[in-house]
């Protein structure tokens, strides 16, 4: 008995052991779990609100790091990947902001914040006509989303070289928001394309200096500097915006070139290589590469660079003019025929081109230039180019036949039956 009543004993011993065991852990994994949720609670509010402070201040690229580190902390929600995608768009990343947006519908469907995203990206893609109708009473009414509907018709009527109509909305939206940094870079820009240096410098200047970190700005004023033969302060530009965006192709190159027209060869090449090492894929850092490494005497490495530069960019004809260069003084005649004729070819286009962008300034209500632009650069495989020259030229000629033929054939030759066929109609 006395055995008996020492077994059961134990037994209800090991029970309740056993079951304060379960409960002790049931209890931490519960506090682990509330810990987790109430640091990722803590840590996606802290990153949006952060995000939203930065692309206030107009800096996109920095605020959608920031969405992007919440998304991995909460990638299903929604709220997350619209901001994603506005902020991708308005630092011009538009096959980005496509996705996010595309992701933001999956999780929250058909909401009217994300058709105006939807609206605001076909817009700056350049289709202003389609959608001016709908989001300009937008503007007029105050909405909140008002500054990026102008920012939108701006950098989409740029896009497609609408000069005139980005004149347009430039005046716009700095009339409503005179500091906008996105307006007056465009001007800046366009002022550049337009041959009005100064002007364009002296908007470069202003804008930098009430937006020290706008990435955009900084690389135009550096390369503005440099065209005014100003390099040392241009070299220094540089310098500065490599340190705060190391392995910048564009600040590399710009600063690689700025090197060069200061005979500083050497700083030149070595910064040249690191480029190559950094962008091994880039046409452009090879192509720099090699002026400098041939430059120096080592044809055959400069040669080896151009090869690879052209199976990159088969329709750069400098690329070609160097290689053709390079093979002479290695004794490949016939090589070197081919490249330089390659050459004279894809410049007499370019030389067109600089002359119909020329064309398209002074008479804007023109189509056949820009449908010419176009067909230049379908040829040179620059399709993205020639569809935005193309795309332009339907905004003031909807029915050209001959643009629409054009189309018709481009795609056409990519496969895509149902647009070649869509534009073959429009063609008869």
């Amino acid at each position: 008995m006395w055995a008996i009543d020492r077994m059961t004993a134990g037994v209800g011993w090991l029970l309740r052991s056993r079951l304060r065991l379960l409960v002790a852990t049931l209890l931490l994994l519960s506090s682990a779990w509330l810990g987790w949720m109430v640091l990722e609670r803590f840590q996606v509010y802290r990153l949006r609100a952060r995000a939203e402070s930065v692309m206030a201040a107009f800096d996109f690229k920095g605020a959608l790091a920031d969405i992007e580190a919440a998304i991995d902390w909460r990638p299903g929600e929604a709220g997350l990947w619209l901001l994603a995608s506005q902020a991708a768009r308005r630092d011009g990343s538009l096959d980005a902001a496509a996705r996010f947006l595309k992701q933001y519908r999956r999780l929250a469907g058909s909401t009217p914040e994300g058709r105006l995203e939807g609206a605001l990206l076909e817009a700056q893609r350049g289709d202003i006509e389609g959608h001016v109708d709908e989001l300009l009473p937008k503007v007029d009414a105050g909405h909140p989303a008002a500054e990026q509907i102008l920012e939108a018709f701006t950098v989409g009527a740029v896009e497609v070289y609408r000069f005139d109509q980005a004149g347009f909305w430039i005046h716009h939206l700095l009339e409503k928001f005179p500091r906008n940094p996105v307006g007056r870079l465009t001007r800046a820009r366009m002022d550049d394309v337009m041959n009005k240096k100064e002007r364009a410098l002296e908007t470069c200047r202003a804008l930098v200096e009430d937006f020290p970190d706008n990435y955009g700005a900084r690389l135009l004023l550096a390369g503005l500097t440099v065209r005014a033969q100003k390099y040392g302060e241009a070299s220094s530009l540089y310098e500065k915006l490599l340190v705060d965006n190391p392995g910048d192709l564009k600040g590399q190159l710009g600063w690689v070139k700025c090197l060069t027209l200061m005979g500083e060869n050497e700083r030149a090449e070595a910064l040249a290589m690191e480029m190559v090492h950094d962008h091994p894929e880039s046409a452009d850092a090879l192509l720099e590469a090699s002026r400098l490494v041939q430059g120096s005497g080592k044809t055959e490495k400069a040669a080896e660079m151009l090869e690879k530069a052209v199976q990159l960019s088969p329709n750069d004809h400098e690329i070609h003019y160097q290689l053709s260069l390079c093979l002479e003084r290695l004794g490949r005649k016939e090589e070197a025929r081919r490249h330089l004729e390659l050459f004279r070819k894809i410049e007499a286009d370019m030389v067109r081109l600089d002359t119909l962008l020329k064309e398209v300034v002074n008479t804007p209500r023109d189509p056949r230039p820009r449908l010419e632009a176009g067909k230049i650069c379908l040829r040179n495989g620059q399709p993205d180019e020639g569809i935005r020259w193309l795309q332009g030229a339907l905004e003031i000629a909807p029915n050209d036949a001959a643009t629409h033929a054009a189309l018709a054939d481009f795609y056409l030759a990519l496969g895509d039956e149902n647009l070649a066929n869509f534009h073959r109609q429009r063609a008869r």
